[in-house]
Formats: C-alpha cells, sequence, structure tokens
C-alpha cells in the first residue's frame, strides 16, 4: 500500500467521518475544514492516530500532523481569537491509506465511537448519555453521507 499520502492529494469524498484515537467521532464537510484546527488540536496531537473515513467508503490513518500556518485573513484571524477563544492554524495530513469499509461497517464504527462517549449524545428530549435514539439512526442511514448529516459532527476548527 502506498504510504505518505497528503490529504490534498488523497481523493478524499466529502463529507469525511474522523474517528480519533480516543473513539471520538468528528465529521469534515470539506477540505479546508479537515485542515483547519484550533491551538489544542495541535498542542494535544488530537488527530494523530485518527483514521479519516470517506463518503465513498476508502479510509486512511492520520500518521502525522504538519503547522502551515494562519488560518486565513487577518480579519478572521481575529475573529476566531475573539469567538473560539484562539487563533486557527492551517495544518497538512500525512495517511496511510488502510481497507475501504462497507457502509455497515462504517455504521457499527460509528455506533461504537458514540457509545464510548455516551455523554456526548442527546436523545430527542435533550438528555446527554442516552444514546439509543442516535444509534437507530445512525443504522437506518443510506450513505456515509447521511451518517455525517444526521449526526451534526464537529471539526478540530474551535480546538
Amino acid at each position: 500500500m502506498e504510504t505518505g499520502v497528503r490529504a490534498s492529494e488523497a481523493g478524499l469524498k466529502f463529507p469525511v467521518l474522523g474517528i480519533s484515537a480516543d473513539q471520538d467521532l468528528w465529521g469534515f464537510p470539506d477540505l479546508r475544514s479537515l485542515e483547519t484546527c484550533g491551538r489544542l488540536t495541535l498542542r494535544d496531537k488530537m488527530q494523530d492516530g485518527m483514521e479519516l473515513i470517506s463518503a465513498d467508503g476508502r479510509r486512511w490513518r492520520v500518521d502525522g500532523v504538519r503547522k502551515l500556518g494562519r488560518a486565513g485573513s487577518v480579519v478572521s484571524q481575529v475573529l476566531a481569537v475573539l469567538l473560539s477563544g484562539g487563533p486557527q492554524f492551517r495544518i497538512e495530513h500525512d495517511l496511510t491509506p488502510l481497507t475501504r469499509l462497507s457502509l455497515r461497517e462504517v455504521q457499527e464504527r460509528a455506533c461504537a465511537a458514540i457509545s464510548a462517549h455516551p455523554d456526548f449524545w442527546p436523545d430527542e428530549d435533550g438528555h446527554l448519555g442516552s444514546t439509543p435514539a442516535e444509534l437507530a439512526k445512525v443504522r437506518r442511514t443510506r450513505s456515509i453521507a447521511e451518517i455525517y448529516d444526521i449526526l451534526g459532527l464537529d471539526t478540530f476548527e474551535a480546538y
């Protein structure tokens, strides 16, 4: 298998799901959101070892993240500091391709990530810690993009 592929060269089909090493579930609607993060992401190496799953089932492991510089214009940088508490950075990922997953396998990986962090997921009444409704919604999806759509996943832009 090919190694050391940059995310920008990998042919990712968006939206992309991310499952971090601590089994947290992330989502990226486009390459810009994947390649933008806050200070904590870099400091805590939050993306190291994360798996990225493309909307077509192709999958990669993040083997490295490089900071390229500040993200956006001066105005957007000031707004980012005011709104999110810190600057945003442009980053680049080194990826290693992994075996493609079926929709069923992606659904089960997403369900495992949700179950690993039940306090992140509200039920229909907004109570955290009740995941059965989220698990059922994920299992009813008909595409990886639909998993992304129904879960409202966060990016690393504010972290």
